[in-house]
């Protein structure tokens, strides 16, 4: 499995928001897929993840010197305030429980210097990929009110302002029908033979000569910090 083959989450950043010499704190690394772009542009990058086969995982293929991987099991770990220009969530803060969401955002506002930003990457509901979440559940399955609940809680953080949502498509490729179960319905041998046959039927109509490509939806969302006081 590739994730994001043709770079679509990293250009968008790019496109939409100023990301060279910035110093950046990535929450919700994984295995690196993001960090290792970010790098490319950013002048230092801390990435932190509660997973630590994932961060053992990341730190094994990213040997970029401007990166620095801790681990995270309790959320933002203490770092010093106003020490990063730019705080991204990686496809992460739908995953923070609904009852911690609003604080993580204050925990990540306080680490920000005064100019700078809260990046939002979050799952969209549009794509194959999301459908195959809905219908058979893979990967982590259907996420709407999580997703839901990060949208609420960056629209309620107080001091802050969102800005637009900008969507676009990523995608995953798969060598084969094998490589998608292996890797998103892991336990897929346990399904009838009826479900079976509809899922791979469902990846049948997305198999291309370059493997399977399933589509997803992005939303990505800036926080910015409100002026206060008179001029």
């Amino acid at each position: 499995m590739i994730q994001d083959p043709k770079d679509q989450h990293i250009k968008a950043i790019v496109t939409h928001f100023e990301l060279t010499g910035k110093d950046v704190l990535e929450i919700g690394c994984g295995k690196g897929r993001i960090t290792r772009d970010l790098a490319k542009y950013a002048r230092s990058v801390v990435a932190i993840d509660p997973d630590m086969t994932a961060l053992a995982h990341a730190r094994a293929t990213i040997s970029a010197e401007n990166v620095e991987f801790k681990s995270a099991p309790e959320g933002i770990p203490k770092l010093p305030e106003k020490s990063f220009d730019l705080v991204i969530y990686t496809l992460s803060l739908h995953h923070v429980p609904e009852q911690e969401m609003l604080q993580s955002l204050k925990s990540a506002g306080r680490l920000l210097r005064e100019e700078g930003r809260i990046l939002v990457l979050e799952p969209g509901d549009g794509g194959s990929f999301n459908e195959l979440k809905r219908r058979f559940g893979a990967g982590s399955g259907d996420e709407a009110p999580e997703k839901a609940a990060a949208i609420r809680a960056m629209q309620n953080l107080e001091g802050w302002s969102m800005g637009e949502t900008i969507h676009f498509e990523a995608e995953f490729l798969f060598n084969d029908a094998e490589d998608f179960f292996i890797n998103k319905l892991p336990d897929y041998r346990q399904f009838s033979a009826e479900k079976l046959a509809e899922i791979t039927e469902f990846l049948n109509r997305h198999t291309t000569d370059n493997g399977i490509i399933l589509s997803t939806e992005r939303r990505l969302n800036g926080l910015i910090r409100k002026r206060t006081g008179t001029v």
